[in-house]
């Protein structure tokens, strides 16, 4: 039986490769009515870093092919952002239809490593675009200040997890430099790139949405709070793709800050993945250190506290004594003085505190 091939565009790094399994398996497992091509771009993963996903690959009848992106190339054209939370290789979809794509891809489907899918991405794949460059999930599951945002750039929301690309359309009408014009407007008005709003700009009145119930959810706590709970259940049975996205604290199903409903699917994956006994160590160091820093930062408090109230009981001392410091030198040496004992006092609490907690724990 022949099947209808499938380009979709991932983006990753050695970094990050353990926890993209779970995003390239679950695609693959999901999506046996189609041959998929994916084109995993990254700054420095090679072939002999992809034994296991190669395997996978096989098992459902897959292909994958590595596309290498000069990271520092990048950095010329958009401001480096924290490579902690977002490497900047994930900019590279910039160069996707002039430099990065075979000249056979004339459509792909953009994921990210961030992901499962939990069904068929059929239909979503082959979308018509009538008069549209891109075709991706409704800006309905998106915050108020996002949509505002894109608005007041000029442009359109787009959501880029799940958005499907004419790209043999795209290369023609637009230029790799009409790309980096409108990221221009973006890092004026956001000082850094975000792809979101730049083909939100480039591609203004010419995208088509596919409702978020059929195509792609975002999860974390800001939705759950904006959507319900209840409407985030029911869209997890009718969606076909998971987005665990966050902000500062990072929340993700292999480190949680909070637990969303779509972990589950998440770790449905996670079990039988080959790297399983990393995602599981990886917990227990972020916990461990959580747990030390609270630690840490209870004794701070608790010794500040003190030397605080020390520092105040002796400034209150020296106001009323205002006569002692005025009318003699050894006054004030005195005042310093006892400032100081003040400081010892606090240091020798704070000592015997920490004897105290040491000899309670060992009880």
């Amino acid at each position: 039986m022949t099947r209808e091939r499938m380009n979709v565009y991932i983006t990753t790094s050695i970094k990050h490769l353990a926890y993209a399994y779970v995003a390239i398996y679950s695609l693959f497992e999901n999506n046996t009515d189609s041959e998929v091509y994916l084109y995993i771009v990254s700054e420095d993963i090679k072939e002999s870093d992809l034994s296991n996903e190669y395997e996978i690959a096989d098992k459902f009848g897959h292909h994958i092919i590595i596309v290498p992106f000069d990271d520092e190339m990048a950095r010329s054209y958009t401001h480096s952002i924290d490579e902690q939370h977002w490497p900047m290789a994930t900019m590279s979809c910039y160069w996707m239809f002039h430099t990065l794509l075979p000249d056979d891809v004339d459509r792909i489907m953009a994921i990210e490593s961030d992901t499962v899918t939990i069904g068929s991405l059929y239909d979503v794949y082959h979308t018509e675009f009538g008069d549209a460059y891109i075709a991706c999930p409704g800006p309905e599951h998106k915050p108020h200040s996002h949509i505002n945002f894109a608005e007041s750039l000029g442009g359109q929301c787009v959501t880029f997890v799940l958005s499907v690309y004419d790209v043999k359309r795209i290369k023609q009408d637009f230029t790799l430099e009409d790309i980096f014009k409108a990221d221009a407007i973006v890092r004026k008005a956001a000082g850094r790139s975000q792809m979101e709003f730049t083909f939100g700009i480039l591609f203004k009145n010419n995208i088509k949405y596919i409702p978020g119930k059929e195509s792609c959810l975002d999860e974390n706590r800001e939705y759950i709070r904006i959507l319900g709970w209840d409407y985030i259940t029911e869209t997890e049975k009718t969606c076909k793709l998971l987005h665990f996205s966050s902000y500062e604290d990072y929340g993700k199903p292999w480190n949680p800050v909070e637990l969303m409903p779509g972990y589950y699917y998440w770790w449905k994956y996670a079990k039988n993945s080959p790297y399983f006994r990393e995602y599981m160590e990886r917990q227990w160091e972020i916990y461990g250190r959580a747990n030390r820093e609270k630690e840490k930062l209870k004794k701070n408090i608790s010794y500040r506290n003190v030397l605080l109230a020390a520092y105040v009981f002796f400034i209150v001392l020296m106001v009323f004594s205002t006569g002692l410091v005025t009318h003699s030198i050894v006054g004030c040496l005195a005042v310093v003085a006892l400032a100081a004992i003040a400081v010892f006092m606090a240091a020798g609490v704070r000592w015997v505190l920490d004897l105290f907690f040491k000899w309670w724990k060992r009880r």
